[in-house]
């Protein structure tokens, strides 16, 4: 299926849900960013949550299926770029920075306009020992529909499980067998890692994606993602490692996706990496001493 025709079917799709969708109730302590909603569609809109005590400012994107906009999964031709610079490029009405990555390029799996362009890691050395990982990716299928899984990939062909293999320290899993009945057809793809909530519950995979040394417990800045049983995406950014905000830990991640009523979440690459673009300009405060990252993938929202 071409880019075109997986559009033309997003659009008459979401034309059918837009005029269903019901506006969700506001989740409490967080506010309308007002400055940001006159820069898009009425479906997208922009919370900001902001405490002194503890410390904390963090933002969530609701974006309800709208034919305004569609989700564009994206990274360089080449090296890394920053999430700025990829959404102004898209001509993007939202983005946020997705997968992890090494100089070279994403080591997370991205799939863009049906094409697999980044196979992410599939074996990881933890100590002596090599184990087989399933990470933890969303994804949206031609007619917009987002979906989260556990993927693994096999001569370019994307498979999509329902559990992750079950690693543990010292103990690696067994590789998944592929099956046909598990290809993932999605059109837009960005993987990263853990996986935050599963069926509307915090479910954090970290042992079991080999997620070791993601700071599970410690506070950080934070990117993730999910999407609703109404078929709403939420786009989470939390800053951290400043005075105005102390960041957050994984469990505390999964639990604000959890108050927007996430039905399946994970967590993006956070640190310096977290970014929040909107409407022409990053929103949050990148907590690099030099500034915004490059980064290898980013999801954006982009016009129709």
């Amino acid at each position: 299926m071409s880019g075109m025709e997986a559009r033309s079917i997003w659009l008459v799709a979401l034309a059918c849900v837009a005029c269903s969708a019901v506006a969700p109730e506001q989740p409490k302590g967080w506010t309308v960013r007002a400055d940001l909603q006159a820069k898009l569609p009425k479906s997208i809109v922009v919370y900001e949550r902001v405490s002194n005590d503890p410390p904390l400012r963090a933002w969530m994107v609701e974006a309800r299926p709208d034919a305004a906009w569609r989700p564009e999964a994206t990274q360089p031709k080449a090296g890394l770029r920053t999430t700025s610079k990829q959404a102004a490029d898209l001509k993007a009405l939202v983005a946020v920075n997705a997968g992890y990555f090494s100089l070279k390029g994403s080591v997370s799996t991205v799939v863009d306009e049906g094409h697999l362009v980044a196979q992410g890691a599939q074996v990881v050395t933890r100590g002596d020992t090599q184990h087989p990982v399933t990470r933890a990716a969303l994804g949206f299928d031609a007619r917009g529909r987002a979906d989260c899984a556990w993927t693994w990939c096999v001569a370019d062909a994307l498979y999509a499980l329902e559990e992750p293999v079950a690693n543990a320290p010292g103990k690696p899993a067994v590789a998944p067998k592929p099956n046909a009945d598990r290809v993932w057809q999605a059109e837009e793809v960005v993987g990263a890692g853990p996986m935050l909530v599963v069926a509307g519950k915090v479910r954090n995979t970290e042992a079991e994606e080999c997620f070791q040394g993601v700071g599970a417990g410690s506070r950080h800045p934070r990117t993730a993602a999910g999407y609703t049983k109404d078929g709403r995406l939420l786009l989470l950014v939390v800053d951290g490692r400043s005075a105005e905000s102390r960041g957050a830990t994984l469990e505390e991640t999964a639990q604000l996706l959890v108050e927007f009523g996430a039905h399946e979440g994970l967590n993006f690459d956070g640190g310096g990496s977290t970014t929040l673009w909107v409407g022409g300009s990053v929103s949050n405060r990148p907590s690099d001493k030099t500034g915004e990252r490059p980064v290898a993938s980013v999801l954006a929202l982009v016009p129709n």
